[in-house]
């Protein structure tokens, strides 16, 4: 008689039971997450291509469009959006005023969702440089002059096997990918550069970033200091 063990070299019908229970307990429990596929750097054309900045025969998520920093500014994503669940926890967002200034914190999600039902809806794992909406987390009653719903967009930056996803047989059913909120930068102009909402003349940019508010403040103090003090040294106003 063989003796009895949880653990088996091959996913039988128990992994097969536990994983389709655990899917099923997103799908009743979890909340929408629309994923924007990364799928790579862009080419450069052949002119411009360079050791550091090589042209690649196929556009893939593990190119490197930047050997010398090791980064991927210029990425491509996928114009289909995909739709998956996942679980977090909600958590207050507060702001912490230290001795450098004003810094936001809790604005890093980790979101679990289903392995085997994520790479049979995005045709592999979810990784680094892929983009999520999280629907459930539109701001309708934003204080600006577009009748739109402010929408939050959170970059993957790691992926790991949740620790809570391992089952009794050893197997992991579950990914545990960490999320933090996007910025107005290169890497998600594609992102940026859709509308916000369907027949809109304005994009995403128009409506999410603070990069022109920004720049006037800057403006604004970089115009006083030249008032307070137009000769450098001690000689001020």
């Amino acid at each position: 008689m063989p003796k009895l063990t949880l653990y088996k070299p091959e996913r039988g019908n128990d992994y097969v039971f536990l994983d389709r229970h655990i899917g099923e307990m997103f799908q009743v429990g979890g909340t929408d997450v629309f994923v924007h596929k990364y799928l790579g750097p862009h080419n450069p054309d052949e002119a411009d291509a360079t050791a550091d900045k090589p042209r690649y025969n196929a556009v893939k998520e593990t190119n490197i469009q930047d050997m010398l920093f090791l980064e991927n500014r210029d990425r491509k994503y996928d114009p289909d959006i995909y739709q998956i669940r996942g679980i977090y926890n909600v958590q207050d967002i507060d702001f912490d005023m230290s001795q450098f200034g004003l810094f936001l914190q809790n604005d890093t999600l980790f979101m679990t969702i289903h392995i085997n039902n994520s790479v049979k809806t995005l045709g592999r794992k979810l990784m680094s440089g892929d983009v999520i909406e999280l629907p459930h987390l539109k701001d309708p009653h934003a204080l600006n002059d577009f009748q739109v719903a402010l929408k939050r967009y959170y970059v993957v930056e790691d992926v790991n096997r949740a620790a809570e996803g391992f089952s009794q047989t050893w197997y992991p059913h579950l990914y545990r990918a960490k999320l933090k909120q996007i910025v107005d930068s290169q890497e998600f102009k594609e992102i940026l550069d859709l509308p916000a909402e369907e027949g809109s003349a304005n994009t995403l940019r128009d409506v999410l970033s603070t990069y022109e508010q920004e720049m006037q403040i800057n403006e604004a103090v970089v115009a006083q200091a030249e008032a307070d003090a137009p000769k450098s040294g001690y000689e001020t106003q």
